[in-house]
């Protein structure tokens, strides 16, 4: 994803955590999160063979001007548990009030996010205006959703080359970081999403990016 390079990138701390993924995640109903555990890691593996998108198919309903749309979006039950205010303190500011795609809106909401969380207020502007960000916040907060929703829109589908890569630490949370941007993106009519890790054929890589890939999740390990 090409970006503008700024000398000075806007650094947001929100906590005094580091953030880095531990056994325990948010699951994918809460803002921007995706699960944990060897579970989730087992139904995300059924998506994501050998790093590349394999989203179930899905049928997309042609949206008139006019229609209500939402109520369209299959959504995932609401989440009841109760919520600290990392999560709780924004400005009151919609996933609507950032000129997203519609299509990409339809992804975020029957993600289960129902309006940004604050390191995604403090994020998603800046990233897309297309400034570089330093940003910290603590798990389950909404930090995948915080570079994801900028990133997938501004994707260019009528580029058939790598627009974005994302360098995550571990093989799970690359599998997951996968999946989440394969769901929020189903709408948006072929985003192609490739996951490439540690210990995989690396034959199979080589010729999974001869074809399109806009968007690369990988570890550090796997460079």
């Amino acid at each position: 994803m090409s970006t503008a390079r700024t000398e000075n990138p806007v650094i947001l701390g929100l906590s005094n955590q580091n953030g880095q993924l531990r056994s325990s995640v948010k699951p994918a109903g809460a803002p921007g999160g995706g699960g944990g555990g060897t579970q989730q890691l087992n139904q995300i593996k059924g998506t994501i063979n050998n790093g590349n998108s394999q989203p179930a198919p899905t049928t997309n309903a042609v949206i008139k001007p006019g229609d209500d749309w939402k109520k369209n979006l299959k959504l995932p039950p609401k989440d009841m548990r109760m919520k600290t205010s990392d999560v709780t303190a924004t400005k009151g500011n919609e996933f609507e009030d950032y000129c997203l795609k519609r299509e990409l809106l339809m992804g975020i909401f029957e993600m289960g996010w129902e309006k940004p969380s604050p390191i995604q207020e403090e994020s998603i502007p800046i990233a897309l205006s297309g400034r570089d960000i330093l940003a910290r916040a603590k798990n389950g907060t909404g930090k995948s959703g915080a570079y994801l929703i900028p990133l997938l829109e501004r994707i260019d589908l009528k580029k058939d080359c790598i627009q974005a890569l994302v360098i995550v630490p571990t093989r799970e949370l690359a599998l997951q970081v996968s999946q989440i941007c394969i769901q929020v993106s189903k709408h948006m009519g072929g985003v192609k999403v490739m996951a490439t890790t540690g210990g995989t054929n690396l034959r199979d890589d080589i010729m999974r990016l001869d074809e399109t890939v806009h968007v690369v999740i990988a570890t550090q390990e796997g460079f």
